[in-house]
This record gives C-alpha cells, sequence and structure tokens, in this order.
C-alpha cells in the first residue's frame, strides 16, 4: 500500500516549528534583556567638546560592561570599558578625531549585565571643536649659533594656539615654567647665571597642539663672563718685544687657553687663574713671524667654556737683542795636541766649546807670528779648499764638541781658536756696542806636520797641495769657520777675528820669548 504524503504538509510541518520556535526565541530575549541603567553625563548632548581627545563617562548597572561604538550598527567599536562594581561608575577615552574629521559626531553606547544586554541602549550627539589652520611650531629666537649680549635669554616662537611649550637643558629638564601659545605665538624668559659656560644647548618643545608636539634642537652662545678679559697687550697697540706677555682677569680655577683662531691651541700650557683672579702667559714669536697678529683667548673649566675674548697687536721690528747672560766658553783644542808630531799632508783638529757656538779656526806658521799686522792685512788668505768646504761653518755640537780636517803642507804650526755667535740669517750677532759676541782665545797649540814616510821600493809620490791650500810664506796661513756673505760670517768679520786671534798668539809668542831671556 503506497502511502501519500501531500507536499503541502511537507511545507506546512516547518512552517509550524519555525513559528513555534520564533516565538521561544523572541520570549527568550524578552526574558533576557536587562536594566543597563545607563546615564551618559558626557559629553553633554548637543555639546562642543574642548578638543578632539574625547571621553565619554557617566553611570550604569555596577559591574556592567560598557561599549562604545561608531553608531547602532555596532559595526565599529570606539572603546570598551566595565562599570565600577559599587558606583557604576564608568569613564571610556576615544581614539583622537583627526583634524580631517567633521566636526558633528555621535556615538551609541550599549552594554552587558551579565550575559544579557542592555535594554536602554543610546545614541550621544556632539561637536568637535573647529580645526584651525596650523601654525608651523618654530623657535624665532635666539637663532641657531647666535652670539647674545645678554644672559637673559627670551625664547619665542610660533605655535598653535592653545597648546604649550617648554624649553629643557640637554638632560631633559625644564628651566623654567611652561609657556603659553596664544594667536599662534609664544615667548618665555630665562636667566643664566654668571658661572654658567657659554656655549649653550637647549631642546624647545611643544607638548600639545592641533598640529601635534614639536621638538626643536637649539644652540646659542652666551656673553662671556664679565671677570674675563685680555689686559695685556692692549688692543692695537705695539710690543716692545717679541716675548709678549699675555695677562688678564678671570674665575679662580679656570684655564686660559690661547689660541690663534678658534681651534688651535698655542703653547705654552693653559694658564690657571689664580685666586685673585689674574693670570698670564707668556708666547715668544720668531723673527719671521707676521707683524700683526690676532690672538684668542678661551676660560675653560670641566663642564666647558666659561668665557672667550680676543686681542690684535701689532709685534716689535726685529731686532737682535743679544741676551746680557751669553757667555761663550773660551774653546779647547784636544787635537793635535802640544808639540805633536803629524805626518801627512793633512791635520784633523778637533776640540770643545759652547753647544751651538760657531768655531773660528787659525792656524799659522809659526815663524809668521812675529808679523800678525802684516798677516792681518793681507787679503790672499783663504779656507783650505780640501778636505773642508770654505763654506761650512765649524759648528759645536749639542755635547760641546766639533771637528774639522784641513789639508796643510809639512811645516810647523801655531793654532788657536775663538767662539762667536751667528743669528739665523747668518750675521753676527752683536753686543750693544755694535761688535760681535765672541770668547776668548783658546790656548795656542804648536805642532809640526812632516811629510809621510814613503816606504822603500814604493814610487814617490809628490804631496798634492791645493790651490788654495797655505804655503810656508810671509803671507801663507789658514782660517776655517765660514766664508763669504752668504751662509756665514764673511770675509770681513773673519778677518778682524783672525786678526785678533793672530794678535793675541803673537803677544804670547813675544810673552815666552822674554821669559826665556830673562831665565838664561
Amino acid at each position: 500500500m503506497i502511502t501519500k504524503f501531500p507536499w503541502r504538509r511537507a511545507v506546512a510541518v516547518p512552517a509550524v516549528l519555525t513559528l513555534a520556535l520564533g516565538g521561544a526565541l523572541l520570549s527568550t530575549t524578552a526574558a533576557n534583556a536587562a536594566d543597563g541603567m545607563l546615564v551618559i553625563t558626557s559629553p553633554a548632548e548637543g555639546s562642543t567638546t574642548t578638543s578632539r581627545d574625547v571621553t565619554v563617562s557617566g553611570t550604569a548597572a555596577p559591574g556592567a560592561v560598557i561599549n562604545v561604538f561608531t553608531d547602532s550598527t555596532r559595526s565599529e567599536r570606539l572603546a570598551r570599558t566595565t562599570t565600577d562594581d559599587t558606583t557604576g561608575a564608568f569613564s571610556a577615552a576615544l581614539p583622537t578625531y583627526a583634524n580631517s574629521e567633521p566636526v558633528a559626531q555621535s556615538v551609541f553606547v550599549d552594554g552587558l549585565v551579565g550575559s544579557s544586554a542592555f535594554d536602554d541602549p543610546q545614541t550621544r550627539a556632539f561637536n568637535l571643536p573647529a580645526v584651525t589652520p596650523a601654525e608651523a611650531f618654530s623657535v624665532t629666537a635666539p637663532t641657531a649659533g647666535q652670539q647674545l649680549d645678554s644672559r637673559t635669554v627670551t625664547f619665542s616662537g610660533t605655535g598653535n594656539s592653545g597648546s604649550t611649550v617648554n624649553v629643557l637643558d640637554t638632560d631633559g629638564n625644564r628651566l623654567v615654567g611652561t609657556a603659553a601659545v596664544v594667536d599662534g605665538e609664544w615667548s618665555i624668559d630665562y636667566s643664566y647665571s654668571e658661572t654658567e659656560v657659554i656655549l649653550r644647548s637647549v631642546r624647545v618643545v611643544q607638548v600639545t597642539g592641533a598640529s601635534g608636539p614639536g621638538d626643536i634642537p637649539l644652540q646659542f652662545v652666551l656673553p662671556s663672563s664679565a671677570d674675563f678679559a685680555i689686559t695685556s697687550p692692549v688692543d692695537g697697540s705695539t710690543t716692545q718685544t717679541r716675548n709678549v706677555e699675555f695677562s688678564g682677569t678671570g674665575t679662580p680655577g679656570a684655564q686660559v687657553n690661547l689660541l690663534t683662531d678658534e681651534t688651535d691651541v698655542l703653547r705654552p700650557a693653559p694658564a690657571t687663574v689664580l685666586d685673585d683672579g689674574s693670570w698670564t702667559a707668556t708666547l715668544i714669536y720668531s723673527n719671521t713671524a707676521a707683524a700683526q697678529q690676532t690672538v684668542f683667548a678661551g676660560e675653560t673649566v670641566d663642564s666647558g667654556v666659561l668665557g672667550n675674548a680676543q686681542v690684535t697687536f701689532t709685534l716689535s721690528a726685529v731686532v737682535v737683542d743679544p741676551p746680557t747672560d751669553v757667555a761663550l766658553d773660551t774653546p779647547v783644542i784636544t787635537s793635535p795636541t802640544q808639540g805633536q808630531v803629524v805626518a801627512g799632508d793633512q791635520v784633523t783638529f778637533e776640540g770643545t766649546g759652547t753647544p751651538d757656538s760657531n768655531i773660528l779656526l787659525a792656524v799659522v806658521p809659526t815663524d809668521q807670528l812675529d808679523e800678525p799686522e802684516a798677516a792681518q792685512g793681507d787679503d790672499t788668505m783663504a779656507a783650505a779648499a780640501e778636505p773642508v768646504d770654505p763654506a761650512d761653518p765649524i759648528v759645536v755640537d749639542a755635547e760641546g764638541n766639533w771637528t774639522v780636517t784641513l789639508a796643510l803642507t809639512p811645516d810647523d804650526y801655531t793654532a788657536a781658536a775663538v767662539s762667536f755667535l751667528l743669528d739665523e740669517t747668518g750675521a753676527p750677532v752683536l753686543s750693544a756696542a755694535g761688535q760681535p759676541i765672541i770668547s776668548g782665545p783658546s790656548a795656542d797649540v804648536a805642532f809640526s806636520l812632516v811629510a809621510a814616510v814613503v816606504p822603500a821600493g814604493t814610487p814617490a809620490t809628490p804631496i798634492a797641495v791645493p790651490v788654495a791650500a797655505p804655503v810656508a810664506s810671509p803671507s801663507g796661513l789658514a782660517y776655517t769657520g765660514s766664508e763669504g756673505t752668504e751662509g756665514g760670517i764673511g770675509i770681513g768679520t773673519a778677518v778682524l777675528l783672525l786678526g785678533t786671534t793672530l794678535m793675541v798668539l803673537a803677544h804670547r809668542r813675544a810673552k815666552r820669548a822674554t821669559t826665556d831671556v830673562a831665565g838664561e
């Protein structure tokens, strides 16, 4: 038997079930709705907020969950919070509204008590403050790197009205109270003490405002401490010497550096400001230094520069002032020794003297010492051409030693030496009386030069006598020390020194001869 089930009955059954279930669901939803006791106190309906940072606050059932949506569709939740378990108070901060958001706004506030939804959700309409054209945040004073004329600094600039500005030191500490931006401008003063270093670095920060925060680093220079100055040499003056003493006033205990510009430190080492506030430092300028000089002075402590100053002056003309305490040691000829017989055609002279002085060595055939005046006036004198270069001075080294080698012909000779000074141009250093500064002559040394012995069977080779070498004649004598006007003392001065030495040698020889006669 076939049982027939009409399609209408098949459709009708689900429909009945749906109606039955729907009624049950509707009954359940109504039964699970809860009284949220929702009261929104802020923002007030239709009010305008003070900023675009909005907080929704009010009261509801204690322990309830509060949700704030953009609208009743609940498609975008802006905030969520829970009411106080006792008072039911709540507060929900919304994301900051961008400047591009319109002024008219609304939110939809709903919640849950346990698992039951509020039966009294609410929509709250309000207005945001209008956005004025944003002012660029800036610092207009002081300018970067500015040298100020006062230690009371006025910081000023532009910003957003209603915002605040702070001036912070390098550690992030606020120097002075907050400045308010009014009509797009702000200004604040701060006074630095006299002991604070002149190079200052700050950060100027805008902490609120429609355009957002701003942070501008700034560096500037305060005026020097009133106590720091260069008092000598006087600006625009001419010094009396090239050893220039600088002096001034400063902060006791600080260090003072002298500089040719803002980076190059001169010598000597930094001077210390004494307890009485004074300081001194000396610079020695060479003869080649430029006449006009500008020197910077910087006063520093561990934390940096306290003050700076500068002076421009003119150096004195180059004058060779012979030191009054210069005394040249009398040179000593240590080789050859008294009475020594030297074989060959060259003699090496060695001795001692004042370090860095020059030596003039006179080597005279002994039999010519009776006529020193004639020898002094003889213009045929010349330095030995070999192996010494006549233009080379004999200089006493740092250890006080000197040496020179001359080519001579066999004969009996007497030698003596004197020391003298040359300046950096090669000219003799003169005394106050205008005479060369020289030492007394050394003890004279008599020696003999004989031809070298030629071994038997060896072909004899004549001794080569250089053209300019001294010969055994009434005018034959040698000097060395320098010759010419370039790089040496000049022939005139050489003859003067040599003549003086010859006179001494002749006088000594005459005195010895008189003593010998008296003793016969």
